[in-house]
């Protein structure tokens, strides 16, 4: 198996072109909203705009946030500890639109598979992709912020790189300084990045700690029919 990693929208339509199974990478926070739902047994639909998710016909729930602002009018804001803690009845529809995570899957169109991944289930993703029923070439995107580098997208995949690299997987280069990056960050640097101070700001503080604890959610949250549900 080859794994490589690539960034924001472009590194997702390149991947899918190259016909790379694409794990979607936005740990604060969407990929981990997705993970807890996918856990209470829901099925997220993930739209990239506003406008979409007020119009989707058939939701139950509406999730989204622009700026880590819950959007006015939805049920939710992308906050995975509120979630968690709500009384979501398995079989419900959630729509969710977040400002770079379903941007990013949107991107990612096409490819054969496409999965969401996050702290909470890097090692629940790297090792049904080392399965090989997805095939053997896996490209790992983090999502950044409007554009940029977010370090704790880059460690996240690093996660789920690492155990690729553990399982026998052949990473290129980027993905081998994503790895090195993951091992060699300190975990205070994330906790006070410029995306944990800003949701902190907003009183998400809670999704700090939330976000960056390792495989406490093993879900493998994979995209079919255009809704994520575990695995198929």
């Amino acid at each position: 198996m080859r794994a490589e990693y690539a960034a924001g929208e472009r590194g997702a339509r390149a991947a899918a072109r190259a016909g790379a199974t694409v794990v979607v990478v936005d740990a604060f926070r969407a990929s981990t909203t997705i993970a807890v739902l996918v856990r209470k047994g829901t099925k997220v639909v993930p739209v990239a705009s506003i406008e979409e998710a007020t119009l989707y016909p058939g939701a139950d729930y509406r999730i989204g946030e622009r700026g880590s602002a819950r959007v006015r009018g939805f049920d939710f804001g992308n906050s995975p500890s509120e979630i968690e803690a709500a009384g979501l009845a398995p079989g419900s529809v959630v729509v969710l639109s977040t400002t770079n995570g379903t941007r990013v899957l949107e991107a990612a169109h096409g490819a054969p598979a496409i999965l969401a991944g996050a702290f909470v289930n890097a090692r629940a993703v790297a090792d049904e992709l080392a399965t090989g029923v997805l095939g053997d070439r896996v490209a790992v995107i983090g999502c950044g912020w409007k554009g940029r580098r977010a370090s704790e997208d880059e460690s996240a995949a690093g996660a789920i790189l690492q155990r690729l690299r553990e399982s026998g997987a052949f990473l290129n280069e980027r993905a081998e300084r994503v790895v090195d990056l993951y091992l060699s960050r300190p975990d205070n640097t994330l906790r006070n990045n410029s995306a944990a101070r800003r949701l902190t700001s907003l009183g998400y503080e809670n999704d700090v700690d939330f976000c960056l604890a390792e495989n406490t959610v093993p879900v493998v949250s994979r995209l079919c029919d255009g809704a994520f549900t575990d695995r198929m």
